[in-house]
């Protein structure tokens, strides 16, 4: 399930997906709403490709005048940010890493929901390598700059009292797996099924956030421009991921299925990797916020914030 991010510039994306919502054509009043997220498939994936497969976020959005949803996917959730800015895209499905650094950019950016949290991340190890953490001491972790992997190995060694003893370097996802293979590399964050299955090939699973007590958010974002254009939108948004969240959690093995299916991966490994309580069905849930918040904090002491905000503001004080 982990989405191969490349480290390339901006790749655009693929219009590879165009639902009708009603009959499909532009009304008078109605409009396209251009979505972007990144994805492995080119299709779209995780609680939006659910909500797009089940028809849901159509139905939930007519209403609100959006008569088709085209999809646009991107390399890395910074990108579908940038996208964001330069009109490219409507609203803005990513991580919360690229999310809160957009908003320290541009106080336009406004959070139309958290669609996932208690998103883990593991650390895995090459075979015959260290089994935990101290282990790791004078070696390095590898990640993705930027992401929230990267977040992850940060807070993991900081959890542990090791700041400045383990080195995080920006490798991208795929190489990082295959230098676990090889032996070049000591360990690296994974996120999604793939971690379980390095696992079950016997790569060991040195350390996890969910540990910690930590985890990650799914955002969605847009410009104010956007919602003060389309003045239902943000609530029928918010209305829509929370049925799609809804319906995964009451079809959960279904749901498990077609990521399986979707990804090329084992449904064990979905289904060990994934749990329902992931799909919030209160669109700032107070536990979400929390996460967050608490990502907000990391990357503020980590000098990775343009601008200072209040993270429970941004989400409208409703958690």
């Amino acid at each position: 399930m982990y989405r191969h991010l490349a480290r390339t510039a901006l790749t655009l994306a693929v219009l590879s997906s165009a639902v009708a919502c009603g009959s499909g054509d532009d009304g008078a009043d109605g409009y396209t709403l251009r979505i972007g997220a990144t994805s492995p498939t080119g299709t779209p994936a995780g609680s939006l490709g659910w909500g797009d497969k089940q028809g849901i976020l159509a139905e939930q959005l007519k209403d609100a005048g959006v008569d088709k949803i085209e999809y646009a996917f991107f390399q890395s959730g910074s990108d579908v940010a940038s996208a964001l800015f330069a009109g490219a895209v409507d609203v803005a499905a990513i991580g919360d890493n690229p999310a809160l650094r957009a908003r320290g950019k541009d106080p336009k950016v406004v959070l139309l929901t958290l669609d996932s949290i208690n998103g883990d991340a593991w650390l895995v190890g090459a075979k015959g390598g260290p089994t935990d953490i101290e282990g790791l001491v004078g070696k390095s972790v590898t990640a993705p700059q930027g992401t929230i992997r990267d977040r992850a190995a940060k807070q993991l060694i900081d959890a542990a009292g090791l700041n400045g003893k383990i080195q995080v370097r920006d490798v991208p996802t795929p190489e990082s797996i295959a230098g676990l293979s090889s032996g070049q590399i000591d360990a690296t964050v994974v996120t999604g099924a793939s971690a379980i299955e390095l696992e079950s090939k016997g790569f060991p699973i040195i350390d996890s956030l969910s540990r910690h007590g930590l985890g990650s958010t799914g955002t969605n974002i847009a410009l104010s421009t956007f919602t003060e254009e389309h003045p239902e939108f943000a609530d029928a948004w918010r209305q829509a991921v929370t049925a799609v969240n809804k319906d995964i959690r009451e079809n959960f093995d279904q749901y498990a299925e077609w990521v399986a299916q979707t990804d090329g991966t084992d449904v064990a490994f979905v289904k060990e990797s994934t749990r329902p309580d992931e799909f919030n069905t209160d669109p700032f849930p107070a536990q979400g916020v929390d996460q967050l918040q608490a990502a907000y904090d990391f990357l503020e002491a980590d000098g990775s914030l343009e601008g200072q905000y209040s993270v429970r503001e941004w989400a409208g004080a409703q958690s």
